[in-house]
């Protein structure tokens, strides 16, 4: 670890005790852009991530962000909604959110929506209605009960006011988080009392428990529960709680203007590690990538001697990493999905084609590698379905 960075201040609590911990040279700016031709794919965007942690918060962020580099429209897809096991969390956790929140008949606003998935399962209720906003929203009928708007939130007056202001996988692509936050508080209409809620990807899965490929550009920041807690303090939000779920791979927040009624603000926050404990946990992440990395070229070598190959189960963030910090040891390695706008188009920077499922029992695929471990028994039940005999394993 080195001494803390000059200059530096936490995009979360604001701190200037910030050091950095694992630099990765050269990575695609977007893992969840395909391109329809190969050599488009291997020219395609690239940035560096230089990791810097927070030494009070435990916030995690790419301190060689060049926001300027990014630019999200039409053709951005990162939707999950195709697992099985993804659509059950995301209802269990629309469920959760309407039972709990009172949303029949309510409005609910849902920033960076997609495709307005889950702000279709959110308003799902009697009476409820939606309202999204996305840029790369491709258009057709969200629903009769839904409206989304095609540009940032923020960009146009909101209207009516929300009852629920949702953000889920967003905060983290912001270069300025609690900036974002601080507006997300004052685009609500004067005199409403929204309850916020916030999802992000959970720092503590990378740190704590090894989830290394879930370091992409895209993804300025990585949040704990107490960074992300102090991001939202900082813009006059008070938060109520914060859980962990899927696995412990996401972290959930909700919080509420300071002159909602108290009755509403039961605080039930997660655990976090002391700060030098996280930092030693971050320390040891670029001996952790080289580890996995060598292990994973040996298995490789293995197999192309044998004449196999590897499907690489997974063409989100995880896949594209992993294959990109592969690099030429990974030739024999399949990108495969089951979200069908994939198959065809060509992986940033590797330059590999994504394949449906069904094409896998004709290319020798000696071994299943699940790039996130969480689907891994919904995958090998695929693949056993396919006759697919070769050991499935999550990376």
């Amino acid at each position: 670890m080195s001494a803390s960075v000059n200059g530096a201040s936490c995009l979360a609590c604001g701190s200037a005790r910030v050091e950095r911990f694992l630099a990765l040279g050269g990575v695609p700016v977007f893992c969840n852009v395909l391109w329809s031709e190969r050599a488009a794919a291997q020219a395609a965007p690239r940035g560096d991530l230089d990791l810097g942690i927070c030494a009070d918060c435990g916030h995690v962020y790419n301190l060689a962000f060049d926001p300027e580099l990014v630019r999200y429209a039409e053709g951005y897809e990162n939707s999950l909604h195709h697992s099985p096991r993804f659509q059950a969390y995301a209802e269990e956790l629309a469920l959760d959110l309407r039972r709990r929140h009172g949303l029949d008949g309510k409005h609910v606003v849902e920033i960076a929506c997609g495709q307005g998935d889950f702000l279709k399962l959110v308003c799902a209720g009697a009476g409820s209605v939606g309202t999204g906003f996305d840029p790369s929203f491709r258009g057709g009928e969200p629903g009769a009960n839904l409206a989304i708007r095609r540009e940032y939130f923020g960009v146009s007056p909101l209207g009516r006011a929300p009852d629920l202001v949702c953000s889920r996988h967003a905060l983290e692509h912001m270069d300025a988080p609690a900036d974002f936050v601080h507006m997300m508080r004052d685009a609500v209409p004067a005199g409403s009392s929204p309850v916020f809620f916030c999802e992000v990807p959970n720092s503590l899965y990378s740190l704590r428990d090894g989830g290394v490929w879930d370091f992409i550009y895209e993804h300025v920041s990585y949040f704990n529960a107490r960074s992300l807690a102090a991001c939202f303090e900082r813009a006059g939000l008070r938060v109520t709680r914060t859980w962990e779920t899927f696995a412990g791979q996401f972290l959930c927040l909700e919080a509420i203007g300071e002159s909602a009624p108290a009755a509403l603000a039961p605080t039930q926050l997660a655990t976090v590690p002391a700060g030098d404990d996280l930092l030693t946990m971050a320390a040891g992440l670029g001996d952790e990538v080289d580890r996995l990395l060598a292990h994973w070229r040996r298995e490789f070598a293995r197999i192309a001697q044998a004449g196999g190959r590897v499907a690489v189960w997974g063409s989100g963030s995880k896949g594209v990493t992993f294959l990109n910090l592969m690099g030429a040891d990974g030739a024999i390695g399949v990108p495969v999905d089951i979200n069908p706008a994939k198959h065809g188009l060509f992986l940033p920077g590797v330059g590999r084609q994504v394949v449906a499922p069904e094409a896998l029992p004709e290319l020798s695929i000696a071994l299943v590698l699940v790039m996130n471990p969480v689907y891994t028994e919904e995958i090998e039940g695929m693949v056993r379905g396919l006759g697919i005999s070769a050991p499935v394993v999550g990376v």
